[in-house]
C-alpha cells in the first residue's frame, strides 16, 4: 500500500528537496521521510558504499538517528 499520490508526487517532491538551499545532511534525512510516507513503511534507510566497500547509514526514518554515520556494514553482513 502506498500513499496517495504516488510515484509521480514522491518524485515531484524529491525534486523540490533536491532543489532546497539546505545541507547535504538535512537533504538525505527529508529523503528519507519523503520515501518512508510514500511507501508507507515505519522504517526508510539510506546507506552509501565507502571507498573501503563497507556501507555507512547516511540517514534514516525510523531508527536511531544517533547510529548515522556510526553504523557500518561489511559486504556479505546482513541487517
Amino acid at each position: 500500500m502506498r500513499a496517495p499520490g504516488g510515484p509521480r508526487l514522491l518524485l515531484r517532491r524529491l525534486r523540490e528537496v533536491m532543489a532546497e538551499p539546505v545541507t547535504a545532511q538535512a537533504r538525505l534525512d527529508r529523503i528519507v521521510v519523503l520515501i518512508a510516507s510514500n511507501m508507507v513503511a515505519e522504517v526508510c534507510s539510506l546507506y552509501v558504499v565507502r571507498a573501503d566497500g563497507a556501507l555507512e547509514l547516511f540517514a534514516t526514518e525510523g531508527l536511531n538517528r544517533e547510529a548515522v554515520h556510526l553504523t557500518t556494514m561489511r559486504p556479505g553482513e546482513g541487517l
